[in-house]
């Protein structure tokens, strides 16, 4: 069995008040959230998060290619930061295969094939997303200006 490292501090409750900023990536970083009118759904479905876990608020994101920064506020939120990443995860998975799924159907390919019909593989049978994400939490003003300001910054460096 694989070990993984465990990069979450310990004894830290990440059901805390407080601004944490959060990085998921694609599975081996294969480029497919904006393309294929997935980054618009994916989108409403971060800013409507809130919706649906109570204490929870939006501060700041981007969606990039083949990952996403999300600024997340936690305030008497009866979820852990590693919840609400599930949560996140799981429901930007399922916006993916649905469109897949139409994109194969129109293309005449399997349903259940979810590869783009010109090829790269949007899921792999280990998943969508790599295993863990990236958390820091953002202890001041100053550093989540600074984290805002980088993720301003990042697309407009891609491009």
């Amino acid at each position: 069995m694989k070990y993984r490292k465990n990069i979450r501090l310990k004894n830290y409750d990440y059901s805390s008040d407080g601004y944490y900023f959060v990085t998921i990536c694609r599975s081996n970083r294969i480029p497919i959230l904006c393309s294929g009118g997935h980054k618009s759904a994916i989108k409403e479905c971060i800013k409507n998060l809130p919706k649906f876990i109570k204490g929870l608020s939006v501060n700041y994101f981007t969606v990039m290619d083949n990952h996403i920064h999300v600024i997340f506020v936690l305030d008497d939120c009866k979820k852990t930061l590693g919840q609400i990443v599930r949560a996140m995860k799981y429901n930007i998975t399922k916006i993916i295969i649905k469109k897949f799924k139409k994109q194969n159907v129109a293309a005449g390919l399997p349903s259940r094939n979810y590869e783009r019909p010109h090829g790269n593989a949007a899921a792999t049978k280990k998943g969508i997303w790599q295993p863990n994400y990236y958390e820091h939490i953002i202890r001041n003003e100053k550093a989540l200006y600074k984290i805002r300001k980088y993720i301003r910054k990042i697309p407009m460096l891609r491009n």
